[in-house]
């Protein structure tokens, strides 16, 4: 078999620390698939603290899956699952030649608040290939 080869990418990651598996303490797999990155925000408020965290991982492009289209300019298509969508945002991002994909999900243990949820989605707009 032909090795597979993850081209690099990039995102805006102003909002977010971001570390390796080693960094963070989790296993390089998770599920069974590479764990790439490990991903964590919060929100400060006058009397709120609203976190959100996320991993980034990779696994063979799936053409099944339910995604929302992405949006103009936008290589990152969310996940649609209605039993999670009140806990967790998942991405799924294809590999330029379709083999690969990466899986992004962000786990959002105080529900879709809208601050948190802008953070995601502005970070899942700037993800972009590299050349």
């Amino acid at each position: 078999m032909q090795d597979l080869v993850l081209p690099n990418f990039e995102m805006n990651c102003q909002d977010w620390v971001v570390v390796t598996p080693d960094q963070s303490g989790l296993p390089d797999e998770l599920h069974g698939a590479p764990l790439l990155a490990v991903l964590s925000t919060v929100v400060l408020g006058p009397d709120t603290f609203s976190p959100a965290s996320g991993v980034v991982t990779v696994g063979l492009a799936d053409d099944e899956a339910v995604v929302r289209p992405p949006e103009e300019d936008c290589v990152a298509a969310l996940l649609v699952d209605g039993e999670s969508a009140d806990t967790e945002m998942r991405y799924v991002v294809p590999t330029p030649d379709g083999k690969l994909a990466l899986l992004v999900e962000f786990a959002l243990p105080d529900g879709p608040e809208a601050e948190i949820v802008d953070r995601v989605e502005s970070l899942m707009r700037s993800f972009r290939w590299a050349a």
